[in-house]
């Protein structure tokens, strides 16, 4: 991450048009990943510290306190996950599943916030604006749609693709898809 008089710089802006002229200090801020999220055919994201190989958290485990409603191991057999990520403020973790789903979870708590359900057919890929607050998710469909964080609504459909949607990501500033 990169500041200027206070301020971040967005990733992926020119300096220039950011304002900032030559020899004007600037920090870097270089971070390390301090958790990995991954996903797994059996349905369940696990959350590890990468110093140690610990598994620090799992999600969509039966029998796990955030989960106690879901007492039956069937219910999350057909969830095959096929990506996980946090969001950019750290606070969530978005999966992507084959049965056509999406899961939000509170990183905190392992609570599951929303099921994005709505695609007819399989997940391609899931992910977060860079602001947190909306989520892309493309499929087979040939369709990706919006997803608002908060509410866990589809806000928007973006159609026109021939073939199914493989990935779709939002643009530095958010603006863009």
């Amino acid at each position: 991450r990169l500041f200027h008089c206070g301020g971040e710089v967005l990733p992926g802006l020119p300096l220039i048009a950011a304002g900032i002229k030559e020899g004007s200090p600037l920090t870097m801020v270089v971070t390390v990943a301090s958790r990995v999220v991954t996903a797994s055919s059996d349905g369940i994201a696990r959350i590890w510290n990468p110093e140690t190989g610990g598994c620090l958290q799992t999600l969509g485990a039966v029998g796990s306190e955030s989960q106690s409603a879901m007492q039956d191991s069937r219910l999350w057999a057909g969830r095959k996950m096929i990506s996980a990520t946090f969001s950019p403020n750290g606070k969530f973790v978005l999966s992507a599943s084959v049965d056509c789903t999406a899961t939000i979870w509170r990183v905190q708590s392992g609570e599951l916030v929303h099921t994005l359900g709505g695609h007819r057919r399989r997940l391609r890929s899931a992910v977060f604006s860079p602001d947190s607050a909306l989520v892309v998710t493309t499929s087979d469909e040939r369709t990706a749609k919006i997803w608002n964080v908060g509410s866990g609504e589809c806000v928007l459909e973006l159609q026109g693709h021939r073939y199914g949607v493989n990935s779709a990501v939002f643009s530095p500033d958010g603006a863009m898809v």
